[in-house]
């Protein structure tokens, strides 16, 4: 089972953010030594970033942020930002490699104004 984040952002989290994750993330030494790459899926339902040929994040296409009451009622009591317009749900698994997943979406979500609220 994946770990379950959700970012809440100013500006939709896209494969732009995830791509200056990957650079702000990684050092240049260990983008020299490690293939990294982002991947659409689904004409873009989807993006999921693989390091060394391994998923650390899968990222869903943003929607909207509901209503603070719906927040409430889905999230508990994550505290959103009252500017974060979108929401974006993302996956990371619970292996080693999981840790640097979460690590670029703290990047991608910062980089578009916002933060991730992991839930397990």
């Amino acid at each position: 089972m994946p770990r379950s984040s959700v970012a809440f952002t100013r500006e939709p989290v896209d494969i732009e953010a995830l791509t200056s994750a990957v650079s702000a993330v990684l050092t240049p030494e260990e983008l020299a030594a490690t293939p990294a790459e982002i991947r659409p899926l689904d004409d873009g339902a989807a993006a999921q970033v693989l390091i060394a040929d391994r998923v650390v994040l899968t990222v869903l296409r943003p929607r909207l942020t509901p209503p603070a009451a719906e927040l409430a009622r889905v999230y508990g009591a994550v505290e959103v930002a009252p500017d974060a317009r979108w929401s974006t749900d993302c996956f990371t698994t619970w292996e080693p490699e999981g840790v640097i997943g979460v690590r670029l979406l703290e990047a991608a979500a910062a980089a578009r104004g916002g933060m991730a609220a992991h839930l397990g």
